[in-house]
């Protein structure tokens, strides 16, 4: 509801509002030591320097990196000096919302170092512990572990399934530790062999080494899988950002869009029984990833 154009005059003021209360000491701060240029990646502090800048209480340059594939207009406040996207299709969006094109530049959204580093994926695969004979799939569900992974990851690995001698699974649950605990007892009888994680940092590795991720269709998420070069089978998907982050990775011929965690079962499976789409995937997934984003930006900014 946000995202219509007939809303923005009604929650714009009231979001200006409850930007300067929540945001008050950040802005005492920032006005005592005024910084050339700031680099906003969330659109709360865009919001937030935007209207400093109209009320000429900041100087500085304001950046705004949207960090999903579809540019929501909390994203799209008035006055940002660059705004930084990941596609093409995504400053098309910009562009019809009213960015002027000289404002608009498309980078990439920034990942970590490590998603952009070559590696050897069979001794990557062996310090995982993971069979080479085996195909791996990597179910992840956002940094809280929500969404339906529990339901997808049960289907896949339940005895008797005719996957279980050609698949293996990496589950990462995030900060959700029941729910690790619970997958953590589904490993101990699954049909395949099965490592789960909580909250990780080497999602990079982890994606490296992997055939297909399970995941919804958040920002970061999907950046990083075309970093990799990963194919997605999107399931979860949040209305919303989300939902058009899917619509352009699957467009993108990088994904695949499940409606129901049985639809996302059956979509690995399909996947993994057909390696020369799982082939194009990956190179459709490399040729939408941008891992030097980051570098960049920066460079782009200090030019």
């Amino acid at each position: 509801m946000l995202d219509q154009v007939w809303a923005a005059p009604v929650w714009r003021p009231l979001r200006r509002l409850w930007n300067k209360l929540i945001g008050n000491r950040f802005l005492r701060a920032l006005r005592a030591n005024p910084p050339d240029v700031v680099i906003a990646t969330h659109f709360f502090p865009a919001e937030l320097l935007a209207s400093e800048r109209r009320a000429g209480r900041l100087s500085s340059r304001l950046v705004v990196v949207v960090t999903d594939l579809f540019p929501h207009r909390l994203w799209l406040t008035p006055g940002a000096d660059l705004v930084v996207v990941g596609s093409e299709i995504t400053a098309g969006w910009c562009r019809a919302r009213g960015v002027p094109a000289e404002r608009l530049a498309v980078l990439g959204v920034p990942v970590a170092e490590a998603f952009g580093r070559p590696v050897d994926r069979d001794a990557l695969r062996r310090q995982l512990g993971l069979d080479p004979a085996r195909r791996t799939v990597l179910v992840v569900s956002g940094g809280m572990g929500v969404g339906p992974m529990e339901l997808i990851v049960r289907k896949l690995c339940e005895p008797g399934s005719a996957w279980g001698e050609r698949l293996q699974l990496l589950v990462v649950c995030g900060q959700n530790e029941r729910l690790r605990q619970r997958l953590q007892d589904v490993a101990l009888s699954a049909a395949m062999p099965m490592q789960v994680f909580g909250f990780v940092d080497t999602m990079p590795q982890l994606m490296q080494a992997s055939d297909v991720m399970v995941s919804k269709a958040g920002g970061l998420a999907v950046a990083e899988a075309a970093a990799v070069g990963l194919p997605l089978v999107l399931c979860g998907v949040i209305p919303g950002q989300e939902q058009f982050n899917a619509e352009v990775m699957v467009r993108e011929g990088a994904a695949v869009l499940a409606e129901r965690p049985e639809h996302a079962v059956v979509q690995v499976v399909t996947l993994l029984n057909r390696p020369a789409r799982l082939e194009l995937m990956r190179t459709c997934a490399q040729r939408l990833g941008r891992p030097r984003a980051a570098e960049d930006i920066v460079e782009w900014i200090g030019g």
